[in-house]
Protein backbone atom coordinates (compact mmCIF):
# COMPACT_ATOMS: atom_id res chain seq x y z
CA UNK A 1 0.00 0.00 0.00
CA UNK A 2 1.05 3.80 -1.38
CA UNK A 3 0.00 6.51 1.08
CA UNK A 4 -0.22 9.88 -0.49
CA UNK A 5 -0.32 12.06 2.32
CA UNK A 6 -3.27 15.19 2.00
CA UNK A 7 -1.51 18.73 1.70
CA UNK A 8 -1.45 20.77 4.94
CA UNK A 9 -3.35 23.83 4.98
CA UNK A 10 -0.96 26.12 6.66
CA UNK A 11 -2.07 28.19 10.05
CA UNK A 12 -1.58 31.84 7.82
CA UNK A 13 -4.33 30.20 5.16
CA UNK A 14 -6.88 29.13 8.27
CA UNK A 15 -6.67 32.22 9.85
CA UNK A 16 -6.75 34.07 6.38
CA UNK A 17 -10.03 31.76 5.82
CA UNK A 18 -11.33 33.51 9.71
CA UNK A 19 -10.09 36.97 8.74
CA UNK A 20 -12.01 36.65 5.31
CA UNK A 21 -15.27 35.46 6.13
CA UNK A 22 -15.57 37.73 9.28
CA UNK A 23 -14.93 41.38 6.63
CA UNK A 24 -17.28 39.54 4.19
CA UNK A 25 -20.04 39.22 6.02
CA UNK A 26 -19.08 42.61 7.42
CA UNK A 27 -19.07 43.91 3.57
CA UNK A 28 -22.64 42.16 2.78
CA UNK A 29 -24.49 43.08 6.28
CA UNK A 30 -23.00 47.14 6.80
CA UNK A 31 -22.92 47.55 2.70
CA UNK A 32 -26.21 46.70 2.14
CA UNK A 33 -27.47 48.64 5.62
CA UNK A 34 -25.36 51.73 3.76
CA UNK A 35 -26.72 51.58 0.21
CA UNK A 36 -30.24 50.67 1.02
CA UNK A 37 -30.35 54.34 3.23
CA UNK A 38 -28.10 55.97 0.35
CA UNK A 39 -26.13 57.50 3.11
CA UNK A 40 -23.46 60.08 1.47
CA UNK A 41 -19.95 58.65 1.56
CA UNK A 42 -20.74 55.23 2.45
CA UNK A 43 -17.93 53.81 0.57
CA UNK A 44 -15.69 55.61 2.90
CA UNK A 45 -17.72 54.52 6.34
CA UNK A 46 -17.44 50.65 4.91
CA UNK A 47 -13.73 51.39 3.81
CA UNK A 48 -13.15 52.69 7.71
CA UNK A 49 -14.48 50.25 8.91
CA UNK A 50 -12.81 47.50 6.87
CA UNK A 51 -9.94 49.05 7.99
CA UNK A 52 -10.36 49.19 12.29
CA UNK A 53 -11.63 45.50 11.74
CA UNK A 54 -8.29 44.06 10.09
CA UNK A 55 -6.05 46.43 11.75
CA UNK A 56 -7.59 44.97 15.17
CA UNK A 57 -6.61 41.71 13.68
CA UNK A 58 -3.20 42.27 13.08
CA UNK A 59 -2.92 43.00 16.73
CA UNK A 60 -3.71 39.30 17.82
CA UNK A 61 -2.48 37.40 14.79
CA UNK A 62 1.12 38.96 13.30
CA UNK A 63 1.26 37.07 10.25
CA UNK A 64 2.96 38.50 7.47
CA UNK A 65 0.83 38.46 4.49
CA UNK A 66 -2.41 37.05 6.55
CA UNK A 67 -4.34 40.71 5.53
CA UNK A 68 -3.51 40.15 1.96
CA UNK A 69 -4.78 36.39 1.82
CA UNK A 70 -7.76 37.45 3.55
CA UNK A 71 -8.15 40.26 0.95
CA UNK A 72 -8.47 37.50 -2.26
CA UNK A 73 -10.92 35.53 0.05
CA UNK A 74 -13.25 38.29 0.83
CA UNK A 75 -13.03 39.35 -2.55
CA UNK A 76 -13.47 36.05 -4.28
CA UNK A 77 -16.55 35.51 -1.69
CA UNK A 78 -18.03 38.58 -2.91
CA UNK A 79 -17.42 37.38 -6.50
CA UNK A 80 -20.12 34.61 -6.12
CA UNK A 81 -22.49 36.86 -4.64
CA UNK A 82 -25.67 37.40 -6.36
CA UNK A 83 -25.17 40.66 -7.92
CA UNK A 84 -25.13 41.46 -11.24
CA UNK A 85 -21.98 43.53 -10.68
CA UNK A 86 -18.98 42.25 -8.67
CA UNK A 87 -16.14 43.99 -10.71
CA UNK A 88 -16.53 47.16 -8.20
CA UNK A 89 -16.30 45.56 -4.56
CA UNK A 90 -13.97 42.85 -5.49
CA UNK A 91 -11.36 45.67 -6.67
CA UNK A 92 -12.39 47.44 -3.65
CA UNK A 93 -11.28 45.04 -1.37
CA UNK A 94 -8.68 43.60 -2.87
CA UNK A 95 -7.04 47.24 -2.96
CA UNK A 96 -7.82 48.16 0.61
CA UNK A 97 -5.93 44.88 1.79
CA UNK A 98 -3.12 45.01 -0.93
CA UNK A 99 -2.27 48.69 0.82
CA UNK A 100 -2.46 47.82 4.35
CA UNK A 101 -0.15 45.03 3.84
CA UNK A 102 2.39 46.83 1.39
CA UNK A 103 2.64 49.62 4.10
CA UNK A 104 2.77 47.53 7.23
CA UNK A 105 6.01 45.61 5.06
CA UNK A 106 7.63 48.75 4.50
CA UNK A 107 7.23 50.27 7.69
CA UNK A 108 6.85 47.22 10.50
CA UNK A 109 3.67 46.30 12.27
CA UNK A 110 3.77 49.64 14.71
CA UNK A 111 1.60 52.37 14.56
CA UNK A 112 2.80 54.38 11.86
CA UNK A 113 2.73 51.56 9.69
CA UNK A 114 -1.14 51.22 10.57
CA UNK A 115 -2.09 55.05 9.99
CA UNK A 116 0.01 54.80 6.60
CA UNK A 117 -1.43 51.46 5.09
CA UNK A 118 -5.25 52.83 6.68
CA UNK A 119 -4.95 56.31 5.41
CA UNK A 120 -4.44 55.21 1.78
CA UNK A 121 -6.98 51.88 1.80
CA UNK A 122 -9.45 54.78 2.56
CA UNK A 123 -7.86 57.05 0.44
CA UNK A 124 -8.79 54.29 -2.31
CA UNK A 125 -12.00 53.61 -2.12
CA UNK A 126 -11.60 57.69 -3.24
CA UNK A 127 -9.76 56.82 -6.47
CA UNK A 128 -11.47 53.70 -7.16
CA UNK A 129 -14.72 55.70 -7.05
CA UNK A 130 -13.47 58.37 -9.83
CA UNK A 131 -11.08 55.68 -11.66
CA UNK A 132 -15.41 53.99 -11.76
CA UNK A 133 -16.84 57.23 -13.30
CA UNK A 134 -14.05 57.47 -15.70
CA UNK A 135 -14.43 54.17 -17.05
CA UNK A 136 -18.86 54.56 -17.36
CA UNK A 137 -18.47 58.47 -18.64
CA UNK A 138 -15.02 58.88 -20.25
CA UNK A 139 -12.32 61.89 -19.70
CA UNK A 140 -15.24 64.03 -21.10
CA UNK A 141 -16.66 64.00 -17.31
CA UNK A 142 -13.88 65.73 -15.93
CA UNK A 143 -14.93 68.25 -17.63
CA UNK A 144 -18.09 68.95 -16.88
CA UNK A 145 -17.21 68.46 -13.49
CA UNK A 146 -14.55 71.26 -14.27
CA UNK A 147 -17.23 73.81 -15.73
CA UNK A 148 -19.66 72.40 -12.61
CA UNK A 149 -17.15 73.62 -10.34
CA UNK A 150 -16.27 77.14 -11.58
CA UNK A 151 -20.40 77.92 -12.32
CA UNK A 152 -20.96 77.18 -8.39
CA UNK A 153 -17.94 79.18 -6.92
CA UNK A 154 -18.88 81.80 -9.18
CA UNK A 155 -22.65 81.78 -8.10
CA UNK A 156 -21.17 82.03 -4.19
CA UNK A 157 -18.49 84.78 -5.22
CA UNK A 158 -15.84 82.32 -4.45
CA UNK A 159 -14.20 82.41 -7.13
CA UNK A 160 -11.00 82.55 -5.47
CA UNK A 161 -10.98 79.27 -4.29
CA UNK A 162 -9.13 76.92 -6.73
CA UNK A 163 -10.10 73.23 -7.67
CA UNK A 164 -6.67 72.82 -6.12
CA UNK A 165 -8.01 73.55 -2.63
CA UNK A 166 -11.22 71.63 -3.12
CA UNK A 167 -9.22 67.96 -3.68
CA UNK A 168 -6.89 68.55 -1.13
CA UNK A 169 -9.33 68.81 1.46
CA UNK A 170 -11.57 65.89 0.08
CA UNK A 171 -8.56 64.00 0.21
CA UNK A 172 -7.53 65.28 3.36
CA UNK A 173 -10.74 64.17 4.57
CA UNK A 174 -10.40 60.70 3.36
CA UNK A 175 -6.86 60.56 5.26
CA UNK A 176 -7.45 61.59 8.51
CA UNK A 177 -10.75 58.93 8.32
CA UNK A 178 -8.67 56.05 7.03
CA UNK A 179 -5.95 57.12 10.60
CA UNK A 180 -8.88 56.92 12.62
CA UNK A 181 -10.15 53.78 11.56
CA UNK A 182 -6.50 52.15 11.84
CA UNK A 183 -6.00 54.14 15.17
CA UNK A 184 -9.59 52.64 16.55
CA UNK A 185 -7.97 49.40 15.31
CA UNK A 186 -4.83 49.50 17.29
CA UNK A 187 -6.63 50.10 20.18
CA UNK A 188 -9.06 47.83 19.65
CA UNK A 189 -6.45 44.69 19.30
CA UNK A 190 -4.91 45.60 22.63
CA UNK A 191 -7.55 45.76 24.40
CA UNK A 192 -8.73 42.42 23.65
CA UNK A 193 -5.43 41.06 24.44
CA UNK A 194 -5.13 41.95 27.42
CA UNK A 195 -8.68 40.91 28.55
CA UNK A 196 -9.11 37.88 25.58
CA UNK A 197 -10.55 34.66 25.94
CA UNK A 198 -10.79 32.11 23.57
CA UNK A 199 -14.46 31.80 22.76
CA UNK A 200 -17.89 33.28 23.88
CA UNK A 201 -19.77 31.18 25.74
CA UNK A 202 -22.91 32.66 24.53
CA UNK A 203 -21.81 31.46 20.73
CA UNK A 204 -22.30 28.20 19.37
CA UNK A 205 -20.13 28.12 15.67
CA UNK A 206 -22.55 26.08 12.88
CA UNK A 207 -20.56 25.22 9.71
CA UNK A 208 -22.53 24.93 6.64
CA UNK A 209 -20.96 22.47 4.75
CA UNK A 210 -23.57 22.75 1.47
CA UNK A 211 -21.77 26.20 0.66
CA UNK A 212 -21.76 28.39 -2.29
CA UNK A 213 -18.36 27.48 -3.29
CA UNK A 214 -19.38 24.36 -4.22
CA UNK A 215 -22.99 25.06 -4.99
CA UNK A 216 -23.72 25.12 -8.78
CA UNK A 217 -26.46 27.53 -10.58
CA UNK A 218 -28.31 24.69 -13.11
CA UNK A 219 -30.78 27.80 -14.42
CA UNK A 220 -27.37 29.86 -15.98
CA UNK A 221 -25.64 28.30 -18.56
CA UNK A 222 -22.08 29.36 -19.02
CA UNK A 223 -19.80 29.72 -22.63
CA UNK A 224 -16.38 30.72 -22.73
CA UNK A 225 -16.77 31.61 -26.20
CA UNK A 226 -19.62 34.33 -24.80
CA UNK A 227 -17.02 35.55 -22.40
CA UNK A 228 -14.78 36.71 -25.54
CA UNK A 229 -18.05 37.84 -27.36
CA UNK A 230 -18.60 39.96 -24.23
CA UNK A 231 -14.83 41.15 -23.82
CA UNK A 232 -14.47 42.18 -28.29
CA UNK A 233 -18.48 43.88 -27.78
CA UNK A 234 -17.33 46.10 -25.15
CA UNK A 235 -14.31 46.75 -26.61
CA UNK A 236 -15.59 47.53 -30.29
CA UNK A 237 -18.64 49.77 -29.32
CA UNK A 238 -16.64 51.91 -26.61
CA UNK A 239 -14.59 52.86 -29.81
CA UNK A 240 -17.08 53.38 -32.47
CA UNK A 241 -18.28 55.92 -29.74
CA UNK A 242 -15.38 57.30 -29.32
CA UNK A 243 -14.87 57.91 -33.52
CA UNK A 244 -16.97 59.30 -35.89
CA UNK A 245 -18.91 56.30 -36.86
CA UNK A 246 -21.93 57.56 -35.15
CA UNK A 247 -24.44 54.86 -37.00
CA UNK A 248 -22.21 51.97 -36.87
CA UNK A 249 -21.53 52.49 -33.05
CA UNK A 250 -25.34 52.43 -32.70
CA UNK A 251 -26.37 49.55 -34.71
CA UNK A 252 -23.74 47.45 -33.04
CA UNK A 253 -24.64 48.90 -29.67
CA UNK A 254 -28.57 47.73 -30.08
CA UNK A 255 -27.26 44.10 -31.45
CA UNK A 256 -25.32 43.76 -28.38
CA UNK A 257 -27.54 44.92 -25.67
CA UNK A 258 -30.51 42.64 -27.19
CA UNK A 259 -27.93 39.51 -27.14
CA UNK A 260 -27.82 40.52 -23.38
CA UNK A 261 -31.68 40.45 -22.78
CA UNK A 262 -31.76 37.53 -24.45
CA UNK A 263 -29.03 35.76 -22.47
CA UNK A 264 -28.81 37.56 -19.52
CA UNK A 265 -31.64 37.69 -17.31
CA UNK A 266 -30.08 40.27 -14.85
CA UNK A 267 -28.03 42.32 -17.22
CA UNK A 268 -30.67 45.53 -17.11
CA UNK A 269 -31.10 44.94 -13.44
CA UNK A 270 -29.00 48.32 -12.81
CA UNK A 271 -30.83 50.21 -15.42
CA UNK A 272 -33.68 49.43 -14.27
CA UNK A 273 -33.25 51.73 -11.05
CA UNK A 274 -34.81 55.30 -10.91
CA UNK A 275 -30.97 56.51 -9.33
CA UNK A 276 -29.53 55.64 -12.52
CA UNK A 277 -32.15 57.91 -15.19
CA UNK A 278 -31.57 60.68 -12.80
CA UNK A 279 -28.10 60.30 -13.21
CA UNK A 280 -28.61 59.68 -16.43
CA UNK A 281 -30.69 62.87 -17.02
CA UNK A 282 -28.20 65.48 -14.62
CA UNK A 283 -25.57 64.18 -16.78
CA UNK A 284 -26.99 65.56 -19.93
CA UNK A 285 -28.38 68.71 -19.18
CA UNK A 286 -25.44 69.65 -16.90
CA UNK A 287 -23.38 68.99 -20.14
CA UNK A 288 -25.36 70.83 -22.12
CA UNK A 289 -25.76 74.28 -20.06
CA UNK A 290 -22.10 74.18 -18.82
CA UNK A 291 -20.24 72.64 -21.61
CA UNK A 292 -17.39 75.30 -22.55
CA UNK A 293 -18.30 77.20 -19.03
CA UNK A 294 -21.14 79.61 -21.26
CA UNK A 295 -17.62 80.76 -23.25
CA UNK A 296 -19.87 80.98 -26.02
CA UNK A 297 -22.57 83.29 -24.48
CA UNK A 298 -25.50 80.58 -24.60
CA UNK A 299 -27.18 78.70 -21.72
CA UNK A 300 -27.43 75.38 -23.96
CA UNK A 301 -24.73 74.32 -25.97
CA UNK A 302 -25.95 71.44 -28.75
CA UNK A 303 -22.50 70.11 -28.38
CA UNK A 304 -22.46 69.53 -24.98
CA UNK A 305 -26.37 67.86 -25.57
CA UNK A 306 -24.73 65.44 -27.90
CA UNK A 307 -21.29 64.93 -25.54
CA UNK A 308 -24.00 64.23 -22.66
CA UNK A 309 -26.04 61.68 -24.55
CA UNK A 310 -22.82 59.91 -25.39
CA UNK A 311 -21.34 59.69 -21.96
CA UNK A 312 -24.20 57.93 -20.81
CA UNK A 313 -24.26 55.56 -23.91
CA UNK A 314 -21.00 54.65 -22.99
CA UNK A 315 -22.49 54.13 -19.06
CA UNK A 316 -25.29 52.07 -20.65
CA UNK A 317 -22.63 49.81 -22.92
CA UNK A 318 -19.97 49.02 -19.61
CA UNK A 319 -22.81 48.79 -17.07
CA UNK A 320 -24.69 46.05 -19.34
CA UNK A 321 -21.43 44.66 -20.57
CA UNK A 322 -19.86 44.02 -17.15
CA UNK A 323 -23.09 42.67 -15.47
CA UNK A 324 -23.13 39.95 -18.27
CA UNK A 325 -19.26 39.51 -18.12
CA UNK A 326 -20.01 38.86 -14.06
CA UNK A 327 -21.96 36.55 -15.27
CA UNK A 328 -19.21 34.62 -17.54
CA UNK A 329 -17.00 34.82 -15.14
CA UNK A 330 -18.79 32.38 -12.62
CA UNK A 331 -17.89 29.79 -15.24
CA UNK A 332 -17.49 26.57 -13.61
CA UNK A 333 -14.68 25.72 -15.25
CA UNK A 334 -12.89 29.48 -15.23
CA UNK A 335 -13.44 28.87 -11.05
CA UNK A 336 -11.46 25.09 -11.56
CA UNK A 337 -8.79 26.86 -13.66
CA UNK A 338 -8.38 29.08 -10.63
CA UNK A 339 -8.92 26.99 -7.72
CA UNK A 340 -7.20 24.07 -8.98
CA UNK A 341 -4.36 25.03 -10.98
CA UNK A 342 -2.11 25.78 -8.35
CA UNK A 343 -4.52 27.39 -5.83
CA UNK A 344 -4.79 24.94 -3.85
CA UNK A 345 -4.72 26.48 -0.54
CA UNK A 346 -6.94 29.22 -1.52
CA UNK A 347 -9.39 27.12 -2.77
CA UNK A 348 -9.64 24.94 0.59
CA UNK A 349 -9.37 28.62 2.93
CA UNK A 350 -12.32 29.67 0.39
CA UNK A 351 -14.41 26.47 1.45
CA UNK A 352 -13.61 26.82 4.55
CA UNK A 353 -14.59 30.64 4.89
CA UNK A 354 -17.55 29.60 2.72
CA UNK A 355 -18.72 27.28 5.52
CA UNK A 356 -18.80 30.05 8.83
CA UNK A 357 -20.45 32.31 6.48
CA UNK A 358 -23.91 31.47 7.33
CA UNK A 359 -23.38 31.69 11.13
CA UNK A 360 -21.47 35.39 11.34
CA UNK A 361 -24.34 36.71 8.66
CA UNK A 362 -27.32 35.64 11.01
CA UNK A 363 -25.16 36.33 14.32
CA UNK A 364 -24.29 39.96 12.59
CA UNK A 365 -28.12 40.56 11.38
CA UNK A 366 -29.18 39.67 14.96
CA UNK A 367 -31.44 42.70 16.40
CA UNK A 368 -29.79 43.07 19.78
CA UNK A 369 -26.17 43.56 17.64
CA UNK A 370 -28.36 46.78 15.41
CA UNK A 371 -28.94 48.18 19.01
CA UNK A 372 -25.87 47.92 20.69
CA UNK A 373 -24.29 49.10 16.60
CA UNK A 374 -20.72 48.35 15.62
CA UNK A 375 -19.09 48.42 19.22
CA UNK A 376 -19.94 45.22 19.60
CA UNK A 377 -18.85 44.43 16.10
CA UNK A 378 -15.38 45.44 16.87
CA UNK A 379 -14.75 44.74 20.37
CA UNK A 380 -14.19 41.32 22.18
CA UNK A 381 -16.79 39.53 20.94
CA UNK A 382 -15.89 39.71 17.54
CA UNK A 383 -12.04 38.75 18.31
CA UNK A 384 -13.13 36.33 20.58
CA UNK A 385 -15.38 34.77 18.29
CA UNK A 386 -12.83 34.60 15.36
CA UNK A 387 -10.47 32.86 17.78
CA UNK A 388 -13.05 30.01 18.49
CA UNK A 389 -13.65 30.11 14.94
CA UNK A 390 -10.20 29.30 14.40
CA UNK A 391 -10.21 26.52 16.69
CA UNK A 392 -13.13 25.09 14.90
CA UNK A 393 -11.39 25.43 11.55
CA UNK A 394 -8.62 23.72 12.32
CA UNK A 395 -10.44 20.43 13.84
CA UNK A 396 -12.48 20.51 10.56
CA UNK A 397 -9.90 20.64 8.14
CA UNK A 398 -8.89 17.50 9.80
CA UNK A 399 -12.10 15.99 8.97
CA UNK A 400 -11.27 16.17 5.48
CA UNK A 401 -12.71 13.04 3.16
CA UNK A 402 -10.37 9.52 3.25
CA UNK A 403 -9.95 8.07 -0.03
CA UNK A 404 -9.20 4.15 -1.17
CA UNK A 405 -7.42 3.99 -4.60
CA UNK A 406 -7.70 1.00 -6.51
CA UNK A 407 -5.41 1.13 -9.74
CA UNK A 408 -3.76 -1.11 -12.21
CA UNK A 409 -3.53 -0.49 -16.05
CA UNK A 410 -6.13 -0.84 -18.86
CA UNK A 411 -7.90 -3.87 -18.92
CA UNK A 412 -6.77 -5.27 -15.67
CA UNK A 413 -9.31 -6.30 -13.65
CA UNK A 414 -9.67 -3.36 -11.14
CA UNK A 415 -13.63 -3.41 -11.55
CA UNK A 416 -13.89 -6.79 -11.07
CA UNK A 417 -11.61 -6.45 -8.10
CA UNK A 418 -13.89 -3.77 -6.89
CA UNK A 419 -16.99 -5.83 -7.45
CA UNK A 420 -15.72 -8.59 -4.75
CA UNK A 421 -14.80 -6.19 -1.92
CA UNK A 422 -18.47 -4.69 -2.69
CA UNK A 423 -19.88 -8.06 -2.24
CA UNK A 424 -18.00 -8.96 0.66
CA UNK A 425 -18.77 -5.32 2.72
CA UNK A 426 -22.33 -5.85 1.96
CA UNK A 427 -22.92 -8.97 3.43
CA UNK A 428 -21.70 -7.52 6.09
CA UNK A 429 -24.06 -5.00 6.44
CA UNK A 430 -22.47 -2.12 5.49
CA UNK A 431 -24.43 0.77 2.99
CA UNK A 432 -22.71 1.47 0.19
CA UNK A 433 -23.60 3.69 -3.17
CA UNK A 434 -21.83 4.88 -5.74
CA UNK A 435 -21.39 3.01 -9.24
CA UNK A 436 -18.95 0.70 -11.44
CA UNK A 437 -18.08 0.96 -15.04
CA UNK A 438 -18.82 -2.54 -16.71
CA UNK A 439 -17.06 -3.44 -19.64
CA UNK A 440 -18.92 -4.22 -22.84
CA UNK A 441 -17.15 -6.46 -25.51
CA UNK A 442 -18.19 -7.90 -29.09
CA UNK A 443 -15.85 -10.96 -30.05
CA UNK A 444 -13.11 -10.22 -27.75
CA UNK A 445 -13.02 -6.60 -28.33
CA UNK A 446 -13.88 -3.49 -25.63
CA UNK A 447 -16.70 -1.66 -27.46
CA UNK A 448 -17.93 0.64 -24.52
CA UNK A 449 -18.90 0.53 -20.81
CA UNK A 450 -22.32 0.09 -19.06
CA UNK A 451 -22.99 2.21 -15.60
CA UNK A 452 -23.96 0.17 -13.16
CA UNK A 453 -26.12 1.50 -9.78
CA UNK A 454 -24.70 -0.52 -6.78
CA UNK A 455 -28.09 0.81 -4.76
CA UNK A 456 -30.25 -0.54 -7.45
CA UNK A 457 -28.21 -3.47 -9.73
CA UNK A 458 -29.71 -0.87 -12.48
CA UNK A 459 -27.51 -0.53 -15.62
CA UNK A 460 -27.45 2.18 -18.54
CA UNK A 461 -25.08 2.19 -21.46
CA UNK A 462 -22.20 4.76 -20.40
CA UNK A 463 -20.23 5.13 -23.43
CA UNK A 464 -19.76 3.17 -26.82
CA UNK A 465 -16.69 3.06 -30.07
CA UNK A 466 -19.99 3.81 -31.93
CA UNK A 467 -19.94 7.03 -33.90
CA UNK A 468 -22.97 9.91 -32.43
CA UNK A 469 -22.01 13.25 -32.78
CA UNK A 470 -24.82 14.09 -30.27
CA UNK A 471 -22.47 12.77 -28.04
CA UNK A 472 -19.36 13.59 -25.29
CA UNK A 473 -16.64 12.28 -27.27
CA UNK A 474 -13.21 11.15 -25.73
CA UNK A 475 -10.43 9.11 -27.17
CA UNK A 476 -12.70 7.08 -29.48
CA UNK A 477 -15.36 6.76 -26.95
CA UNK A 478 -18.58 8.71 -27.40
CA UNK A 479 -20.40 9.11 -23.82
CA UNK A 480 -23.96 9.14 -23.18
CA UNK A 481 -25.21 12.25 -21.45
CA UNK A 482 -28.25 10.86 -19.73
CA UNK A 483 -25.66 7.96 -18.48
CA UNK A 484 -23.58 11.05 -17.07
CA UNK A 485 -26.76 12.45 -15.58
CA UNK A 486 -27.48 9.47 -13.49
CA UNK A 487 -24.10 9.26 -12.10
CA UNK A 488 -23.92 12.53 -10.87
CA UNK A 489 -27.31 11.81 -9.63
CA UNK A 490 -26.44 8.73 -7.78
CA UNK A 491 -23.68 11.19 -5.91
CA UNK A 492 -25.66 13.92 -4.82
CA UNK A 493 -24.91 13.87 -1.09
CA UNK A 494 -28.46 14.56 -0.52
CA UNK A 495 -28.91 10.79 -1.77
CA UNK A 496 -25.80 9.45 1.03
CA UNK A 497 -26.73 10.24 4.28
CA UNK A 498 -27.61 6.76 5.24
CA UNK A 499 -24.37 5.26 3.60
CA UNK A 500 -20.89 4.37 4.81
CA UNK A 501 -18.90 3.88 1.65
CA UNK A 502 -18.96 5.77 -1.61
CA UNK A 503 -17.44 3.77 -5.16
CA UNK A 504 -16.26 5.90 -8.08
CA UNK A 505 -15.68 3.68 -11.11
CA UNK A 506 -13.76 5.43 -12.55
CA UNK A 507 -12.04 8.75 -11.76
CA UNK A 508 -10.10 9.67 -15.22
CA UNK A 509 -9.36 11.95 -17.86
CA UNK A 510 -12.90 13.39 -18.69
CA UNK A 511 -13.01 14.64 -14.48
CA UNK A 512 -9.54 16.25 -14.92
CA UNK A 513 -11.10 18.25 -17.43
CA UNK A 514 -13.71 19.19 -15.20
CA UNK A 515 -16.38 16.95 -17.01
CA UNK A 516 -18.24 13.69 -16.23
CA UNK A 517 -17.96 13.16 -12.15
CA UNK A 518 -16.05 16.65 -11.78
CA UNK A 519 -18.22 18.56 -10.11
CA UNK A 520 -19.98 16.09 -7.82
CA UNK A 521 -16.82 14.41 -6.04
CA UNK A 522 -16.08 18.71 -5.56
CA UNK A 523 -19.22 18.89 -3.94
CA UNK A 524 -18.84 15.46 -2.22
CA UNK A 525 -15.14 16.03 -1.15
CA UNK A 526 -16.00 19.95 -0.26
CA UNK A 527 -19.47 18.64 2.17
CA UNK A 528 -19.40 15.00 3.85
CA UNK A 529 -16.65 12.85 5.08
CA UNK A 530 -17.92 9.59 4.27
CA UNK A 531 -15.28 7.39 2.72
CA UNK A 532 -14.62 6.95 -0.48
CA UNK A 533 -13.44 4.19 -2.86
CA UNK A 534 -12.35 5.27 -6.29
CA UNK A 535 -10.73 3.36 -9.62
CA UNK A 536 -7.94 4.91 -11.53
CA UNK A 537 -5.23 4.20 -14.12
CA UNK A 538 -1.89 3.87 -13.10
CA UNK A 539 -1.16 7.01 -14.71
CA UNK A 540 -3.07 9.46 -13.42
CA UNK A 541 -2.63 8.08 -10.23
CA UNK A 542 -0.88 11.63 -8.80
CA UNK A 543 -2.79 14.00 -11.09
CA UNK A 544 -5.99 12.55 -9.47
CA UNK A 545 -5.23 12.16 -6.04
CA UNK A 546 -4.10 15.75 -6.10
CA UNK A 547 -6.94 16.94 -8.10
CA UNK A 548 -9.15 17.32 -5.02
CA UNK A 549 -9.19 18.45 -1.19
CA UNK A 550 -9.04 14.98 0.27
CA UNK A 551 -7.03 13.67 3.51
CA UNK A 552 -4.98 10.78 2.88
CA UNK A 553 -4.67 8.34 -0.16
CA UNK A 554 -4.50 4.87 0.46
CA UNK A 555 -3.04 3.44 -3.18
CA UNK A 556 -3.76 -0.47 -3.40
CA UNK A 557 -2.59 -1.92 -6.75
CA UNK A 558 -4.12 -4.60 -7.86
CA UNK A 559 -1.05 -6.11 -9.04
CA UNK A 560 0.86 -5.62 -5.72
CA UNK A 561 -2.25 -5.93 -3.21
CA UNK A 562 -4.66 -8.86 -2.35
CA UNK A 563 -8.67 -7.97 -1.67
CA UNK A 564 -8.66 -8.96 2.65
CA UNK A 565 -5.44 -5.97 2.84
CA UNK A 566 -8.33 -3.66 1.04
CA UNK A 567 -10.80 -4.57 3.27
CA UNK A 568 -8.89 -4.18 6.03
CA UNK A 569 -8.31 -0.74 5.54
CA UNK A 570 -11.39 -0.27 4.51
CA UNK A 571 -12.75 -1.39 7.98
CA UNK A 572 -10.10 0.91 9.67
CA UNK A 573 -11.03 4.02 7.94
CA UNK A 574 -14.80 3.17 8.42
CA UNK A 575 -14.31 2.43 12.25
CA UNK A 576 -12.32 5.85 12.61
CA UNK A 577 -15.50 7.54 10.95
CA UNK A 578 -17.51 5.43 13.23
CA UNK A 579 -15.55 6.89 16.09
CA UNK A 580 -15.70 10.94 15.17
CA UNK A 581 -19.24 10.80 14.49
CA UNK A 582 -20.05 9.46 18.38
Amino acid sequence: MQIIPGKPLSQIWLKASVVGSVWASIEIILGSFLHNLKIPLSGMVLSFISVWLLISFLQVWKENGLILRAGIICALMKSISPSALIFGPMIGIFTEALLIELFIFTFGKNLVGYLIGGALAVLATLLHKLISLLILYGFDFIKILSDLYFFVVKQIDLEHLSPTFLIILIILIYIITGMAGATAGYITGLKYLKTKSFSDPRYEFVLNSKNQLSGYTTDQSYSLIYLLINLLSIAAILFLINTTYVFAAIVTAILYIGFCILRYKNSLKRLKKISFWISFMIITFVAAFLWNGFSHGAFFSMEGFLIGLKMNARAVIIVIGFASLSVELKNPVIKSLLYHRGFASLYQSLSLAFSALPFLLSNLSKSENKKKGISVIFFHGLLGQAEALLNIFEKEYLLRTQVVIITGDIHQGKTTFVKEIITDLQKQKIGIAGFLSIGVDENGIRTGFNLADIGSSRQIELCSDKKDDKRLKLSRFYFNQEALALGNEILNPDNLSDKQLIVIDEIGPLELNDQGWSRAIEILTSSITIPQLWIVRRGLLQKISKRWNIGNAYIFDITESDILEVENKLHEILFQEEQKNK
